[in-house]
């Protein structure tokens, strides 16, 4: 998938969710193992509660770099405070 397709899924239902994916596409996807780019891509095919709730830190992936993924959007948010 190319960078302008993973952008488009970046846009969720709601402001928030598109700048936490926006923001980790910009910032760190670039710099991640293709591994991470992979649990990225996969990321963005869940629902948006489900993306909520695996940031929130809620729930658990059965993948784990889905979790590591958001485990670094998570800290991102928490660093930018």
């Amino acid at each position: 998938m190319d960078e302008k397709q993973i952008l488009w899924k970046c846009r969720r239902g709601t402001k928030e969710l598109d700048m936490l994916m926006t923001g980790f596409l910009n910032n760190f996807y670039h710099t991640v193992s293709d591994t991470h780019k992979e649990a990225f891509v996969k990321l963005l095919s869940f629902e948006d509660p489900t993306i909520y709730d695996l940031v929130l830190n809620k729930i658990s992936s059965k993948d784990i770099a889905v979790n590591e993924i958001a485990d670094m959007i998570r800290n991102m948010s928490l660093d930018s405070r």
